[in-house]
Formats: structure tokens, sequence, C-alpha cells
């Protein structure tokens, strides 16, 4: 490793107490926790302050700025311990960077394939950036696993993401056995803005008649919709951490999605889509918002924490003709896959939660959107999880993200 990369861990971690990121009160591994949540600080703190010698969009170069700390930090770190002997080779398919990693068993049969989607809220890392997983996943399930290595916004904003990872699947899905892959035993998934991705390609993969459908998705605490940030989740999550606390704090979620539709974040529209006033009053009153976004469609146990105020919509200050000039962005389900109308014969899913996460009811929500289709789904929720536990670097492996890892490997060792 780098010996730049090693100081570079050091100092951050005995920054950790000076930056003092909040801990949630049940978090085991407290000081592990902290000093990981540090290091993210120190990235945001270098795309601050290499913004300032930039030109142009500020919001943009702090989030590029943040972005290149990360991926020196990340695409560097040694991942062999994941996936011990996994070979690995980089290739282009139709346009879009992947990175393929192999079992070292071999085998003359077909094996079975996962497409892997990084998350980084579609602005941070890379497909390098989650290599651990990638290992992981190639080595415990005996798989052939092809990372996409889609670019972040807000160079690359909606629909381009979705456009290079779905070129990718497609490319890969025609051409499997190529590869050693049985065509009709392939999954799937991803974390956070991962798992949105995820979701997404199997709506394409299923509506696209020329290509086998997916068999398993993965969606690891998901985001799937970026129309409501006061679902209880966000609420619970504010009062956990802070406003502007934590790795999914409202402020960072409605940035991710603005830089994702907008390619950028300026004040004046993060404000908007922090307080629900980006969407019109008629569409929040209209039976498809109440039948897919309603508060009343969660667990009464979310409703009735004490943190919860109710739904935040803001009827008389929302800004139709911001709503007229990007209502198209946020209803194609291609940005919100919650949005899909029917999610009818969509892939056997396997849908992870955290109690720590504003995102928390995103993935519930989208659960209960792929029963009410009759699609077969495993919802499994971890109180005592936050979001974020599933990257993997050998330094911040944590005890409950083994068992997240263990449990959803074990589902896709099973039914893939």
């Amino acid at each position: 490793m780098d010996k730049f990369l090693i100081v570079f861990f050091l100092v951050t971690a005995l920054l950790a107490y000076m930056l003092n990121p909040f801990v949630p009160g049940e978090q085991e591994e407290r000081f592990k926790y902290r000093c990981l949540m540090s290091v993210f600080n120190s990235f945001h703190l270098w795309g601050v302050l290499s913004s300032i010698l930039s030109s142009g969009d500020r919001s943009s170069n702090v989030m590029m700025g943040s972005n290149s700390a990360f991926c020196l930090f990340a695409d560097h770190y040694p991942t062999d311990h994941f996936g011990p002997g996994v070979i690995t080779t980089e290739e282009i398919f139709s346009g879009t960077r992947v990175i393929i990693y192999k079992p070292p068993v071999t085998s003359d049969q077909l094996l079975p394939g996962f497409v892997h989607i990084h998350g980084g809220g579609l602005c941070y890392g890379t497909a390098r950036s989650y290599e651990g997983v990638s290992k992981k996943i190639a080595f415990d399930v005996n798989a052939v696993v092809v990372s996409v290595d889609y670019d972040n916004t807000p160079k690359n904003k909606f629909p381009g993401p979705v456009n290079q990872a779905f070129a990718a699947v497609k490319w890969f899905l025609l051409h499997a056995e190529e590869y050693g892959v049985d065509p009709n035993r392939i999954a799937v998934g991803g974390d956070s803005s991962g798992g949105y991705l995820s979701a997404v390609m199997t709506h394409l993969v299923y509506d696209d008649t020329s290509i086998p459908n997916f068999k398993l998705q993965i969606l690891i605490y998901p985001l799937t919709q970026c129309i409501d940030f006061h679902l209880p989740s966000h609420q619970e999550y504010e009062k956990q951490f802070g406003l502007n606390e934590g790795i999914v704090s409202r402020l960072a979620v409605a940035g991710a999605c603005s830089f994702h539709a907008f390619g950028s974040a300026k004040p004046d529209v993060l404000q908007k889509v922090m307080e629900n006033r980006h969407i019109s009053p008629s569409f929040k009153k209209s039976e498809f918002y109440l039948k897919t976004l309603g508060h009343d469609l969660l667990p009464t146990a979310y409703r009735d924490s004490p943190h919860y105020k109710g739904p935040v919509n803001h009827l008389d200050e929302s800004d139709e003709d911001f709503w007229k000039e990007s209502e198209k962005i946020f209803l194609d389900p291609r940005f919100t896959p919650l949005f899909r109308k029917n999610m009818t014969g969509l892939p056997t899913a396997y849908v992870m939660t955290a109690g720590y996460d504003s995102l928390r009811d995103d993935g519930y929500l989208y659960v209960q959107k792929l029963k009410d289709a009759s699609v077969n789904v495993t919802w499994v929720h971890y109180e005592k999880a936050w979001h974020g536990i599933h990257w993997m670097l050998p330094e911040f492996v944590f005890r409950l993200g083994e068992k997240v890892h263990k449990d959803f490997l074990n589902f896709v060792k099973e039914n893939l």
C-alpha cells in the first residue's frame, strides 16, 4: 500500500475525536465507527478546501474534490483478504467500463453471475472502491461478478448513469456464456444508490424481450425515491444524528438527488428539495402519490416514534414552475423506481434495511410495492445497522456488517 495512503489513514484516525462525529446510542464498535466517520469527514473537508482554488459551481467543485479524496483513499486499498485467488480483469462493455471478478475454483459447468453496482450516492467512488465487496461475492458464491464502473455526477447527470449501466448489463446478458456464465442464473445488486440502479436495471431488463431476465435482485438499503425527504425515517435520522450529520442526512441525500437530476446542488434548489417544495400540491394530493408514498403505508411502529411529526408537504409554498420544469425527471421510473406502476414479473428480491438510516422507509415502501405485484420478496431489517455498513475495507469490517454480508450471500447461494 502506498505510504501516502498509510499516513493519510493514520492522520484521519487520530483526528477522530477532534472531528467528533456523532455515534448512535446503541452502535457497536463505537471507536471504529467514529474513525470511519472521521475519515469521511476529512474527504468533505478536502472538497471544501479544493473548491476554493476552483472556478465554476461551488457545490459541484466541493463534491468532485471530496470524491477525488475518497477515491485516492479507497481505490488503492488491498482487498485480496476478501477473495483469495479471485482473478480480476478490466473490460469495456458497450462503452461502459467494467471490472470482472472470476472465482479461483474452475468448473466445466457454466457458473452463476452477479452484476454488482456500487453505491456512493452517484457522487462517490468507483468499482475499485467496492472491490472488497465484489471479491467477496465472487469467492463466497463461486460466481463471476461484473462490477459496473459508471461515471459519477455532477458531470454525468440523469439519465447518464442509468444508460451506462444498462448498456453494460445488456451486453453482458447477451454474451454471458463467453465468460463462463449461465445467462439464466444472473443476479443484480448493490447498496444505496447502487441499489437504486440495480432496481432500475431489473425494470429495463424485464421490459427488453431481447435479453434474459435477471434471476435475483439484491437491494441493500436502496434509494428508491427523491420525492419525500420527510418520511418517518428521515425525521428519525435527523433526531439521531442532527440536521447535517451522518452519511445520509437530509442535506446529503437531497444533494445527491439534486446532482443526479440537475448536475448541481445550488442552494435555492437544494432548499426546495429538502423541504419537499419541489413537488406540486396537486401531485402530493393525487391518489397515485398517496398509494405510493403515503405515510400510512409504513408500519405503525415507525409512525409511533416520538420523533415523527407527521408529513411535511408545504402545500402553499410549493414551486409550481419548478415542478413543471422538472416533473418529467422525478416521475420517470428510471429516476424514481418506486414510481414504476407495474412491478409484475420482476425477479425475486432480497431487500435489506437498517435502523440508523434515513432511507429505511424507501426500502420498506419498495418491498410493499413488489409484494403487491406478487413478486417474491425477502425483507431483512437490522435495527442496529447503519447506512454504509455494507462497504468493506480491511480496517473497517464491523461484526454486524459481516452478518449482513453472510445473510445476503447465503440467500444468493440458495436461490441463484
